[in-house]
């Protein structure tokens, strides 16, 4: 798992599910947040198409949208990271 140990650590949530139904998720959590660093636009395109694709409230989706994203200066990563959308 990219980043376990390294900047990330796991930890299980109770997350409650459409239906009402409580579930144990786990998920990775920062250990250390440089809050100047942004994401690539890839990157916040991954994100979105998840929050879209699993039908997160309108409002995280917009949180998502509102967050500011800069270019990769690599535009052959830029591509193979979005070519995954392509068919």
């Amino acid at each position: 798992y990219e980043g376990l140990g390294n900047g990330y650590e796991d930890r299980q949530v109770s997350v409650v599910v459409p239906g009402g139904d409580t579930i144990i998720a786990n998920t990775y959590y920062a250990t250390h947040i440089d809050a100047s660093l942004k994401p690539f636009h890839w990157y916040k395109e991954h994100v979105l198409r998840g929050a879209r694709e699993h039908v997160l409230p309108d409002e995280y989706i917009a949180a998502i949208e509102a967050v500011h994203a800069i270019d990769d200066p690599d535009m052959d990563n830029h591509a193979a990271e979005l070519s995954i959308y392509s068919s």
